[in-house]
This record gives structure tokens, sequence and C-alpha cells, in this order.
């Protein structure tokens, strides 16, 4: 069975925030290289994330390339 981009997003990925100094967030997904997005309000990153995993996904299996699954959570 071949996964759609929902199904990736309901993955649990790992997230890098780190905040800069004009207040905003930038945000790092671990797993996804290159898949990074920013966000001038914290309540906002969730969206932002989606959105910009969306993108990375939906590339990716557009050009036939593997899409990593999530690290495992360290105990």
């Amino acid at each position: 069975m071949e996964r759609k981009i929902e199904d990736y997003l309901d993955l649990r990925y790992h997230f890098i925030i780190t905040k800069d100094e004009d207040g905003g967030f930038d945000i790092a997904i671990a797993e996804l290289a290159g898949c990074v997005t920013y966000s001038q309000a914290w309540e906002d990153i969730p969206l932002v994330i989606r959105e910009a995993m969306t993108s990375w996904i939906g590339s990716a299996l557009k050009h036939g390339d593997a899409v990593p699954e999530p690290s495992p959570i360290a105990s």
C-alpha cells in the first residue's frame, strides 16, 4: 500500500525549535533534511510545521524519493 502525505503527518517526527534574535522561531524537522520553516508567533508553530511537512513530503512523493520515518524516541 502506497502511503499518502496524511499518513506521514500523523507520525511523531522530531522538531528543533530555536528562538531567533527578532523574537520569532526557526523550526527544523530533524528527520526531513532541508525541511525548515519559520514562525513569528509560538501559537502558529503547529500550522507552519504542518505546511512545511506537507510541502516537503509531497515533493518527495512526487519525485519518487524516500520519505524517512521518524527516529525512535529515546526513553
